[in-house]
């Protein structure tokens, strides 16, 4: 039988973290992920692969600045429950501008996470992705941004 709730929350779950991703708010980031979390994100440009909360805090920090910014989505999830424990994978379709080194990268990855609920409460485990897709574009003068993210709390209750 499928847990549909924990399907939901564990959707929800992941929505709040690409939201908290791209507006840089790490102490949102905090709350969906658990204190001895592992991320490990492959390309063909970069692997990343960070262990504990204070890892991935320092990771974010340093990726996510007024110079470097992006939009991320998660598509076509797949969710399975045991328990306390789940599995998902989705697609992800991201843009990530990094204006200090005068690039823009575009692409797709498969994450593939492991959540854990805690007091309740569905949180990410173990996050990874691999990259299916990535195209580097050199920006250019003529390529302007007219805005960029901020680190504003976003309460669906108010």
């Amino acid at each position: 039988m499928l847990d549909l709730v924990a399907i939901e929350e564990i959707k929800q779950l992941k929505s709040r973290y690409f939201r908290f991703l791209d507006t840089a708010d790490i102490d949102g980031l905090k709350t969906v992920f658990t204190e001895n979390a592992g991320i490990h994100y492959r390309s063909p440009s970069y692997e990343f692969k960070k262990n504990g909360w204070n890892e991935l805090a320092d990771f974010f920090l340093e990726c996510f600045t007024k110079t470097k910014f992006g939009i991320h989505t998660g598509h076509h999830p797949e969710i399975s429950v045991d328990g306390d424990r789940a599995r998902g994978i989705w697609y992800l379709h991201d843009k990530f501008v990094n204006l200090d080194e005068g690039i823009t990268f575009e692409g797709s990855a498969i994450y593939q996470d492991r959540y854990t609920r805690e007091n309740g409460e569905w949180k990410i485990s173990f996050s990874e992705y691999d990259r299916l897709f990535e195209e580097v574009t050199k920006r250019n003068e003529n390529m302007i941004i007219t805005s960029r993210p901020i680190n504003k709390k976003i309460n669906i209750d108010s």
